[in-house]
């Protein structure tokens, strides 16, 4: 790490010191007026960690991977950030007051070309970084000098509890399986500048009666964090990976031996969508008594650099090739997304494109936040502009009665065959398919907002559906548009009615 590095990070210290001293009256009162700046009005910096998709390329083929799967008829292509567009992005989120970068997405971050550089640039902007890794090109000179750049978290995907499982899953050499775990401890006895080392585990077919190996494992080479969690449906024949019910007793017997184990290593433990062995954390919905701060705190800029409110989003907020970063976090989108999130305890509805009832990984970072700043939100507020997917639906069986068949109407893209798996791919890979479902009863989820492309991309797969050559589908939809606004902004539901009206004459006219 650089002088100035060190430093910087000498005197935010100094001012935590500061602050701790204040009387606790008088901290509450400052607590309690920065959570209702954060409620009520724009964030006056930026955000405090980002996401940065550097490269959607990757060294493994995981199975399970939504990207990068064997199984995939058109896996996701192979695309770097430009090192320069990285180094100019970089010096900006320094300047707002950004403290970590999370090197994480589609693609494994050490394929970048200019990994280490982009490494490197972090740690002497004086930020830290995480990285979401495979390990398969991580050596250990290369993680010594991480740390020296203010390496703060690795977390690592091993998946498995033997050697041959670990190839069979990810497709690379048994022998790495070996040397990431010696990788683990080498790092977790080093005296400074040690980093968190979180591994993580998805279960399936093929690998969860190895999940005691896999935890002990990880205990005895310096683990801090084990991650466990089922697998999301993918777009392709997974039927050989998927559980049992008997499978699914193994495991909660299983999972119950591993907290244990994990607990008496001082270690986390931690688990998500893992059904039925546990409620997840979307089923408790805890925004229900908390609003989200993640607009405030959190963003997510991919490798084509658009930028998204949150890794379980898909909406697009902007693009670094239209605006610069700052521009875009005060942009009128932006905007939205924050009063959305944090009207969620009052209105129970979530952005468009979000998938937040569907598993959030930042629920502890908003309950830290809550906590700290003692802030009720009322529990009630007045009718939503925006219209929710359930209305869509309605809106589309309502208004297209007269034009889409009996049998597509209920809008059901469940139960996507094998031969439809390409098919499918694209869709996903277009953000027309939710991340998280496969099948189309979460388009219409009455606890989400549409957004106005997303209502568009809907729209058009209800006209093909119906027969309706494409290009006249595109038409219909383009010279029907009605209101304005960016194409991630939640559609208002009078804008929908009016756009749907004109839509449906259009071509009953035809």
């Amino acid at each position: 790490m650089s002088v100035s590095s060190r430093v910087k990070m000498a005197m935010k210290t100094a001012a935590r010191s500061v602050v701790g001293a204040i009387a606790p009256s008088l901290l509450r009162r400052i607590q309690l007026s920065r959570a209702r700046r954060m409620h009520l009005q724009e964030p006056t910096r930026g955000p405090r960690r980002l996401l940065l998709e550097p490269t959607t390329g990757c060294n493994h083929r995981c199975i399970m991977c939504w990207d990068h799967s064997e199984r995939l008829v058109k896996p996701t292509p192979a695309r770097h950030m430009p090192f320069d567009r990285v180094h100019s992005l970089l010096h900006d989120m320094a300047a707002l007051g950004t403290e970590e970068v999370w090197l994480a997405g589609r693609g494994e971050p050490l394929v970048h070309p200019k990994a280490k550089e982009i490494l490197k640039l972090i740690g002497d902007l004086g930020m830290g970084s995480i990285i979401t890794t495979n390990a398969g090109r991580l050596t250990e000179e290369l993680a010594d000098e991480l740390c020296e750049w203010n390496l703060r978290q690795l977390s690592i995907s091993i998946d498995s509890g033997t050697p041959e499982t670990y190839t069979k899953i990810h497709g690379g050499p048994p022998e790495d399986r070996a040397r990431i775990l010696q990788l683990m401890k080498h790092l977790s006895k080093r005296e400074h500048d040690k980093p968190n080392l979180l591994v993580s585990m998805v279960l399936s077919q093929w690998n969860f009666r190895e999940l005691l190996d896999f935890v002990q494992d990880a205990i005895d080479h310096g683990a801090t964090g084990i991650f466990v969690g089922g697998m999301r449906p993918v777009p392709f024949d997974s039927t050989d990976l998927a559980l049992s019910d008997d499978d699914w007793e193994a495991v909660r017997s299983d999972l119950a031996k591993a907290r244990e184990l994990a607990n008496a290593a001082g270690i986390d433990f931690t688990t998500d969508s893992i059904r039925p062995v546990e409620m997840s954390r979307s089923q408790s919905w805890p925004y229900a008594d908390m609003a989200c701060f993640i607009g405030h705190i959190f963003t997510v800029i991919d490798v084509e650099g658009v930028v998204h409110g949150c890794c379980t989003c898909q909406n697009a907020l902007g693009s670094l090739d239209e605006a610069p970063f700052r521009e875009i976090w005060n942009s009128r989108p932006y905007q939205l997304f924050r009063q959305v999130l944090r009207e969620m305890p009052m209105r129970g509805l979530t952005p468009p494109r979000c998938a937040c009832r569907h598993g959030c990984g930042h629920i502890p970072e908003n309950a830290h936040i809550q906590q700290q700043f003692m802030f009720e939100f009322p529990s009630t507020a007045p009718p939503s502009e925006f219209a929710n997917r359930a209305e869509m639906a309605e809106a589309l069986c309502t208004q297209l009665d007269e034009i889409l068949p009996e049998l597509e109407r209920g809008f059901d893209f469940a139960d996507i065959k094998p031969e439809q798996s390409e098919a499918a791919s694209r869709l996903r890979q277009a953000g027309i398919i939710d991340t998280g479902s496969m099948h189309g009863g979460l388009l219409f989820d009455p606890h989400r907002l549409v957004g106005r492309q997303e209502f568009e991309d809907i729209l058009t797969r209800a006209l093909l559906a119906s027969d309706i050559e494409f290009d006249a589908a595109s038409h219909a939809i383009v010279s029907s548009r009605t209101g304005s606004g960016h194409p991630a902004e939640p559609l208002r539901k009078d804008d929908m009615k009016r756009w749907l009206e004109t839509i449906r004459k259009g071509l009953t006219d035809r």
